[in-house]
């Protein structure tokens, strides 16, 4: 058996002990003398021996403190567990782990020092996924899950909460066979099962027993299966019985999981659950447990699986229970009383300034950005409430059973609109809001006399009625603009009052208000009632908020900017504001994020007249993406160097898309000096398509497709190889849910350089690369994808038609998907672009397609709307007369029959 050498031992407790010490130097020096420590290929041993045996070792006990050697074993299995992410599977090849196999169960067996254990159980937990997943044949895998199993039996707790860690990371590789032809998922599934159903566990053991359960659910194993029953029993005799928080949050999450994956199992005992989490709401002393309750509440209110009359019996029962949630906590009260004078001339400090994410919507990225997606960010802090969890499932259920939800909720509201206590007047304008969207149609007759009422709050002397009243009428906004716009400006002007409160957290409700009404008006209206009182509001605002609300400042000004084009006056009203704040930031500030993606915008409406200040926005932009791809590069090599945060890259990406967008063709000397030659740039934006980073990329592409559109093509012309090998990467590879907006600009952007460039070395590639993709009907596309891909095959059609008219797109049933995929296109450009190249397809392939007549009326009926004909007349000419007879047996709109018209004579 291995024995650590005495000296090194020590050795390593002395580093240990520095790597915490208060003093940056002697903790730097302790940290580069650990990473020559790591060189040894006994050094996760070394670790391993501190983290078990690190208090029971004569040597380490004879130099150190017992407090030191506890602190010294925690940090040693945290470094140890650092090690193993950091190596993966390779970890077995580049240090002795036979030790750290054999022994680190040890660290479980003193059940009595929790720190010890926990950081044990995070060990294990590393090691099954990074060492075993990847070699389940070594039978010590097995061994061990025996081990913890075993331990668990006997009461052992931190063992327990080992394997429910391990199960949330792992489960899925439990179904597989392990060292000795076995699949551990029986064997764990049988386990579980026998703790959560024996009378004399630890009340730890059972909850956490049905947790480990909870992560088998969604795997749809099918020795879970046909063991659903039981497992049913168990948790429904448990919720009877068992009175225990932390088993009664479990019992909820169980349900919810299988409300997704098995509602059949649960539909004839609908009444006791829907009880149960009712009484869970209303009476447990945990919040969280609460919060599971509830979440299941709107599982059931949202799932697709079960039908509106199953859920309608049981508005009456749960719609009192959430509108009772929604009042803010005793606590809460409390806080909100004790802080409800002025604070708008106080300095915000930087801890109270929540992280800030530029909100994003570049190119067509299909992204439907919900201003609010909670329906209430309204608490006294940033942490998921019942509170909040109470509206969104009253926003998810008014918007299935609008009529019955309004008839158990009305009569309680109008009760309390006037309460002479401020929260509960709150808790009613928060759940008219909640109701809003799914209600609208039936809030119709009383929202004459509700939205004077709301607008009348924002006078209240709470702040937490005004802050809520300017989120409600934000979210009858929609309202309003459809029919109603004659409330516009008896809704508007009073919130743009609001813009000036005094109280921080009302002037960040009432500028997010603004902008969404800004976000949901036609940019028509903007001009004509809103643009001077919003430009002189703004103005005002600049002026009068601290540092967080700033933030969101930039954010509606960013809106106003998209939404309308900006004339002299914006100019010299907004413009001073954004620019002294922009020359007052430093460059590591990240106030800088939101605002460069105002400036974006705001550079883009502006235009050409943005061109004086061009040139410094523009090398600052320049100067901080630089330096952020530098010290990303630095960082490969050196890891004690400091990687600004992407958001960095974003939004200096974001701002010089902008500028060009703004400026077109007169900005290519800004980008490309000495006549083009200098294309730093370019080098620069092909680090950034390859950041791992999805939304890094997915600027990355919008500054090159924009490059492409407005530049000339010799600017690329070099570096156009680099550039669509990464194209055709990030579409072949890109499978990422959360990286659809990179894959959509990267396939966008290729249409552009087809466009223009000639492709005619890659177009086989590409062609083939694009229709794996839009043929593929076993893979579920984003709607956005699809319009994309659609746009790009017809763009490269137009100079290369030949290379799909044969093969996977000379199809019937292919171009009529190509149709539908381009149906609601709002681009005149990228419609009649991407139609010049299909027509031009259509008429290549001749004869050796049959077209139906089906296909025939989507293309003529898609074409009648938003296409411009001008530049393929002829082409869709000869369309016309080699489909004539089929064109005159087809029922066609009266929008596709004036459309065919024009090509009558």
């Amino acid at each position: 058996m291995w024995v650590p050498d005495a000296n090194s031992l020590l050795q390593l407790g002395m580093l240990l002990k520095s790597s915490m010490a208060q003093n940056h130097d002697e903790r730097s020096q302790a940290m580069d003398a650990l990473k020559s420590f790591e060189l040894q290929p006994e050094f996760l041993d070394y670790l391993c021996y501190m983290l078990i045996e690190g208090e029971t070792n004569e040597t380490l006990r004879s130099h150190f403190s017992a407090e030191d050697l506890q602190t010294n074993r925690a940090t040693a299995g945290l470094l140890l567990k650092n090690n193993m992410l950091e190596q993966g599977s390779l970890i077995h090849g580049q240090h002795n782990l036979e030790y750290v196999k054999k022994n680190i169960i040890h660290g479980l067996y003193n059940s009595n020092n929790v720190l010890v254990s926990n950081v044990t159980g995070i060990v294990i937990t590393t090691l099954f996924s990074t060492y075993y997943r990847q070699h389940r044949e070594d039978p010590m895998g097995i061994e061990l899950l025996s081990q913890l199993l075993e331990l668990a039996k006997k009461g052992n707790e931190a063992s327990i909460k080992a394997l429910s860690k391990i199960m949330e990371d792992s489960a899925q590789f439990f179904q597989l066979k392990w060292s000795g032809d076995i699949k551990p998922i029986e064997l764990l599934i049988d386990t579980f099962l026998n703790f959560a159903s024996d009378p004399s566990s630890k009340t730890v053991i059972r909850a956490e027993s049905i947790k480990c359960l909870n992560n088998i659910i969604p795997l749809q194993s099918q020795s879970f299966l046909v063991r659903l029953d039981e497992f049913l029993a168990i948790i429904f005799k448990l919720a009877q019985i068992d009175e225990s928080e932390l088993t009664r949050g479990q019992i909820c999450v169980a349900f919810s999981m299988l409300l997704e994956s098995r509602p059949d199992k649960l539909i004839d005992h609908l009444p006791g659950i829907i009880k149960f989490m009712l009484h869970l709401i209303g009476t447990v002393d945990d919040e969280k447990v609460a919060i599971e309750a509830c979440e299941f509440l709107h599982g059931f209110a949202t799932s697709s699986q079960i039908p509106e009359h199953i859920v309608q019996p049981y508005v009456n029962d749960i719609v009192p229970v959430l509108l009772a949630k929604m009042v803010y906590n005793e606590d809460s009260i409390l806080m909100l009383e004790a802080s409800n004078e002025e604070d708008a001339f106080e300095e915000d400090k930087d801890e109270d300034i929540k992280p800030v994410a530029p909100r994003i919507v570049k190119k067509r990225d299909g992204d439907d950005q919900s201003d609010d997606e909670d329906g209430d960010d309204e608490d006294v802090d940033t942490q998921w409430t019942l509170r909040k969890c109470s509206a969104s499932t009253l926003d998810a259920l008014t918007s299935i059973l609008p009529r019955d939800v309004m008839t158990v909720a009305f009569p309680f509201l109008r009760e309390h609109l006037t309460s002479d206590r401020w929260y509960i007047r709150e808790a009613t304008v928060l759940a008219l809001g909640a109701m809003a969207e799914g209600g609208m149609k039936y809030f119709d007759d009383q929202l004459s006399t509700l939205i004077p009422f709301l607008v009348q709050q924002l006078k209240d002397i709470w702040a937490p009625v005004r802050k809520i009243a300017c989120w409600t009428l934000s979210r009858f906004s929609p309202w309003i603009m459809n029919d109603h716009t004659e409330f516009l400006i008896p809704v508007l002007e009073p919130i743009v009052n609001t813009l000036m409160d005094k109280k921080k957290d009302v002037q960040e409700a009432a500028i997010s208000s603004v902008a969404v009404f800004i976000e949901n008006c036609d940019a028509e209206l903007v001009e004509t009632l809103l643009y001077n009182d919003l430009l002189n509001s703004f103005s005002k605002c600049f002026d009068f908020y601290k540092k967080k609300n700033l933030i969101i400042l930039y954010d509606a000004v960013g809106r106003f900017a998209e939404k309308c084009e900006l004339n002299d006056h914006a100019m010299q009203v907004l413009l001073p504001h954004l620019i002294s704040k922009w020359s007052s930031l430093p460059d590591d500030d990240k106030e800088l994020w939101p605002l460069l993606e105002c400036l974006s915008y705001v550079a883009t409406s502006l235009g050409e007249k943005f061109m004086p200040m061009a040139p410094d926005v523009y090398n600052r932009a320049y100067r901080i993406l630089c330096q952020c791809v530098e010290l990303e590069t630095r960082s490969q090599h050196d890891p004690t160097v400091i990687v600004p945060e992407k958001d960095f890259v974003i939004t200096s990406l974001d701002m010089i898309d902008g500028l060009v967008q703004g400026l077109g063709p007169r900005s290519q000397t800004l980008l490309f000096p000495q006549e083009g030659r200098d294309t730093t740039l370019l080098q620069v934006l092909l680090r950034c398509l390859q950041d791992p980073v999805h939304e890094v990329r997915q600027s990355g592409f919008a500054l090159l497709g924009d490059i492409a559109y407005y530049y000339e093509p010799r600017v690329l012309s070099n570096s156009l190889p680099e550039f669509l090998q990464l194209i055709g990467s990030e579409i072949m590879h890109n499978d990422d849910p959360d990286g659809i907006p990179a894959l959509i600009n990267a396939i966008w952007c290729l249409g552009l350089i087809g466009e223009r460039m000639n492709l005619s070395d890659y177009i086989i590639h590409f062609a083939r690369i694009l229709l794996d993709l839009f043929t593929n009907s076993a893979q579920q596309l984003d709607q956005a994808v699809k319009e994309n891909l659609a746009v790009t095959i017809g763009r490269l059609a137009i100079t290369t038609p030949e290379v799909f008219a044969s093969g996977s797109f000379a199809s019937d049933l292919v171009w009529r998907k190509w149709c539908l995929a381009l149906q609601n296109l709002d681009s005149r450009e990228e419609k009649s672009s991407a139609f010049m190249g299909f027509i031009k397809i259509i008429n290549l392939c001749g004869n050796q397609v049959s077209v139906s007549e089906e296909t025939l009326k989507k293309i003529i009926e898609c074409m009648s709307a938003n296409v411009d004909t001008t530049a393929f007349s002829q082409d869709f000419y000869a369309f016309l007369v080699q489909y004539a007879s089929k064109i005159q047996g087809i029922h066609l709109t009266s929008d596709a029959l004036a459309f065919l018209q024009q090509f009558s004579n």
